[in-house]
């Protein structure tokens, strides 16, 4: 009777499915990003998954106090001049969910979203995140 055996594997299995995947701005800036291009597949295989990725946390629009979407920067660049398209994650918090943005690298989990975004022709975004936790590491 192969069940008893099989049970613990479908256990682990499920356990481990709930573990966000763990990714990094090496592997979503890791290649020459020009429009219109295939992404590769380590990066489009995260589409939809929940992940956890770190960087830098930055406000989308000036302005002070507490913001509810935010922009997750590449936390090797060190935030001197723009960075590029591909190494910016666009954040949403939940509804009715906001926080002070952090200073330094923070950690973010959540579900990642890939694929060129357009406004008017022109590609905005890359990556975005609906974002459930923000922590520091």
């Amino acid at each position: 009777m192969p069940f008893p055996r099989l049970l613990p594997c479908l256990l682990l299995g499920a356990l481990l499915a709930d573990e966000p995947i763990k990714t990094s701005f090496s592997e979503l800036a890791g290649f020459d990003y020009t429009e219109g291009m295939e992404l590769p597949d380590e990066v489009t295989d995260l589409d939809e998954k929940v992940v956890t990725l770190t960087g830098f946390m930055k406000r989308e629009f000036p302005g002070v106090g507490p913001v509810n979407q935010f922009l997750l920067i590449n936390d090797s660049c060190g935030c001197d001049g723009t960075p590029m398209l591909h190494e910016i994650v666009f954040c949403m918090l939940p509804e009715g969910v906001t926080m002070e943005p952090k200073p330094g690298v923070v950690r973010v989990t959540g579900t990642l979203y890939v694929g060129e975004e357009k406004e008017e022709g022109i590609v905005i975004m890359l990556y975005q995140m609906d974002a459930d936790t923000v922590t520091t590491p």
